[in-house]
């Protein structure tokens, strides 16, 4: 039978894409994460490669992480999908939903490798999937915020349904941010939910501003 693989951030979009693929009667076998080589943690979420597979080993779903830099991108994370076509992955799951140029990026990605792409959010209501995943009972911490939109207070926060009611209510001033955040502005880290055998425990570190953005340091829970 062939294989599935999910573009993993360790985010609730890449989270929600591979619940439901699971709940549509389809095994997972693979993630494939990119983290920078500079920092060791993913890019715009600044979560520590260490919690990703903290992540894969929680959902039992074996972890391929390729190091990126500023210029590597597209050839690493080819080669993460040859790497995974030639252990019999066929189809590669994306948790986009709306950005059209992202989603032609990863169709030719995945032509170039030879698997076909599937993305099982896309054109959905960025609200109602926000709510499908809280419903169903995930949780997720705000761990990187666009500071256009959100306030540095808002990092660590859960992904719940106070979440969920101050995104409907705008944040005093600020822009307002799509319901998923698909643009950039702030992103999370699942640590637990139905498709895990365990929470992953972590504490909240120091917060850093850059380039705009806030973020938060998770540490692996004993470090």
């Amino acid at each position: 039978m062939d294989k599935i693989a999910v573009s993993w951030s360790g985010g609730k979009d890449s989270c929600l894409a591979l619940w439901r693929t699971i709940r549509s009667g389809s095994k997972v076998d693979y993630l494939l994460n990119t983290v920078r080589k500079e920092s060791g943690r993913v890019a715009f979420h600044g979560v520590r490669a260490s919690l990703v597979q903290a992540q894969a080993d929680a959902l039992g779903v074996h972890l391929i992480q390729k190091e990126v830099g500023d210029e590597d991108y597209r050839e690493v994370f080819l080669s993460g999908l040859e790497e995974l076509r030639e252990a019999g992955v066929r189809r590669m799951v994306f948790g986009d939903m709306d950005v059209q140029q992202n989603r032609e990026w990863c169709e030719g990605v995945c032509a170039s490798a030879g698997l076909a792409a599937h993305f099982p959010l896309w054109a959905g209501d960025q609200r109602e999937l926000l709510s499908e995943f809280i419903r169903d009972r995930f949780r997720a911490v705000v761990v990187c915020v666009d500071s256009a939109y959100f306030e540095e207070s808002d990092l660590g926060r859960n992904v719940d349904e106070k979440w969920l009611g101050d995104l409907e209510m705008g944040h005093n001033g600020k822009k307002r941010s799509t319901y998923c955040g698909e643009n950039g502005e702030y992103h999370t880290f699942v640590f637990d939910g139905p498709a895990f055998k365990s929470p992953i425990r972590f504490s909240l570190g120091t917060h850093v501003l850059k380039t705009g953005h806030w973020l938060v340091d998770l540490a692996p829970a004993g470090s």
